[in-house]
């Protein structure tokens, strides 16, 4: 059980906020796998098991058994159950795919983001369902048109400042706004080619040499969504000049962890299979560049 804000474990806390970042939360907020969870009385620590199809307890409120008290789901102190890990006594939610009980788009994505960089794996786990089945592209969109729009934009938006304040006129004003416009649409379009061909490639290496468990569409979820590591560059002004490189090997490490999770591959082979596209790229350029030289030379 983690905190949906900043996910750090919740696991033996009495408070009804989180340590780390002071969100309020609700054990019945959470579903849990039947009979994984121990549920205990805050006076006696007396422990309970739920058993309802969200793992939770039913009756919700009733007399403990150790100290006669009333008590309550939502004031027990939970802990994963005997022979349960911390992770798997909880029935992950997905932050994006799952969004539909939570109206801030925003924050699913920010969530997703959060997720693809520190754990990648659990945001693959869950198979599709069948009305999300491009959740992942509507993501992809999102978080291509949200990079450029903060990283860029708030560079246009600076000079437009300066523009107007020293009396840059309307039209300059103008000219920046649908100069931050095509670039985020372009930036949109340059984001869907490279997931397009990255996981064609990818998927392809994996075909021939690693016997994938899913689909190509499997493929193009890991890409989809290791996508958000590069969030990191939404970050105004300095985004794209101090952090593309992070992001870019970082979208490539996040990506290899969930192609190894989704087709049942070895590291090995999902390594290979992230990168013979930009290998094969630099192979590419390397020798053009050096046909080049050769032809300078001659002339």
């Amino acid at each position: 059980m983690q905190c949906k804000s900043c996910g750090y474990h919740l696991w033996n806390i009495s408070s009804r906020a989180c340590p780390e970042c002071g969100e309020g939360f609700l054990p019945e907020d959470y579903d849990f796998v039947p009979n994984a969870v121990a549920f205990c009385c805050p006076h006696c620590d007396q422990n309970y098991f739920g058993t309802d199809e969200h793992g939770h307890l039913n009756p919700k409120t009733f007399e403990c058994i150790g100290c006669q008290t009333s008590i309550d789901l939502n004031e027990m102190v939970l802990r994963p159950g005997p022979g349960y890990e911390a992770d798997a006594a909880t029935v992950w939610e997905h932050p994006w795919e799952d969004r539909g009980s939570r109206p801030s788009t925003f924050r699913a994505w920010y969530r997703t983001a959060w997720a693809a960089m520190i754990r990648p794996k659990e945001l693959v786990q869950q198979g599709f369902v069948q009305n999300k089945k491009s959740g992942h592209w509507r993501f992809l969109l999102c978080n291509s048109l949200l990079i450029y729009l903060l990283g860029f934009g708030t560079i246009f938006l600076s000079l437009i400042t300066v523009a107007l304040t020293a009396g840059g006129g309307n039209t300059f004003a103008g000219g920046m706004i649908a100069a931050i416009g095509g670039m985020a649409l372009f930036g949109v379009l340059i984001n869907f080619f490279t997931v397009l061909v990255f996981g064609a490639v990818a998927h392809g290496s994996l075909r021939l040499f690693g016997k994938p468990q899913g689909t190509l569409s499997d493929t193009y979820r890991c890409y989809c969504y290791s996508n958000g590591v590069t969030a990191m560059m939404a970050v105004p002004i300095c985004g794209f000049y101090l952090l593309s490189w992070v992001g870019g090997i970082w979208w490539m490490v996040s990506a290899i962890i969930m192609l190894m999770e989704v087709h049942k591959v070895s590291g090995f082979k999902a390594t290979m299979a992230v990168l013979i596209f930009p290998i094969m790229m630099l192979v590419l350029v390397t020798v053009g560049w050096i046909a080049f030289m050769m032809q300078l030379n001659q002339v």
